[in-house]
């Protein structure tokens, strides 16, 4: 098996292969600008013995597909372990966490039960650029959010997960309509604010925006596909 410094490299090369590669020869500059990375950032160890942690950029599923080319035999639990319960016990439990929903057109709740699931398999932290959002996950019209409120924010990915599981399971909670056998909404939205430093939101997401699109672009109801919050 190759050296995972050569691993890795090849992986980090890959986007400016594939650009260079869509350009006729005489459109590629000779030197392509700084990088403005894509999706979210993530900084872990990717091997237990790793000295030094590696970061990697794009959404939680194209990061986790990059963390398997490396290691296929990564767990997260095993390589970044985190106690994740009571990092996210005491941050709900906090009083500047404020929780929200309502807020932006809604994802769909059988796909955002997805997002929670890849982001708590990531492990280790996941962040975004100081003032801006980034899009952690997205699945047919459902996404995640994470924006940076002042400073780059850097935050455990489990708990992050956790979060958008906390929205999912206490947002849009109701029934269609008062009718007793009127079913359960499937739409979800909702952000949960720390401190005024960072937030997670939970809504819709079109796939094929910038991911630094901003969860306020999509504002509520939006076109319901995913149907109502209740």
């Amino acid at each position: 098996m190759l050296p995972k410094s050569v691993l890795l490299a090849l992986v980090a090369a890959l986007p400016t292969m594939t650009m260079a590669a869509a350009l006729p020869a005489e459109d590629v500059p000779a030197e392509l600008p700084a990088a403005v990375f894509e999706g979210i950032t993530w900084t872990g160890k990717i091997f237990k013995d790793d000295v030094e942690p590696t970061v990697l950029h794009g959404d939680a599923n194209e990061i986790y597909d990059q963390i398997m080319a490396l290691n296929p035999k990564y767990v997260s639990s095993e390589v970044n372990p985190d106690p994740e319960e009571d990092v996210v016990a005491a941050l709900l439990s906090k009083r500047a966490q404020v929780r929200t929903c309502k807020v932006m057109a809604t994802g769909y709740k059988n796909d955002l039960i997805e997002a929670e699931n890849r982001l708590r398999s990531l492990g280790s932290n996941c962040g975004a650029p100081a003032k801006q959002c980034r899009r952690m996950t997205c699945e047919n019209t459902s996404a995640t959010y994470i924006c940076s409120e002042a400073n780059d924010v850097s935050v455990k990915c489990n708990s992050l997960g956790s979060l958008v599981q906390s929205i999912h399971n206490n947002c849009c909670t109701g029934k269609t309509s008062s009718d007793p056998a009127a079913s359960f909404g499937t739409g979800k939205s909702g952000h949960i604010y720390n401190d005024r430093l960072w937030s997670v939101w939970v809504g819709y997401g079109n796939c094929n925006h910038g991911s630094d699109s901003r969860p306020t672009q999509y504002p509520y109801p939006g076109g319901s596909n995913n149907g109502l919050c209740y």
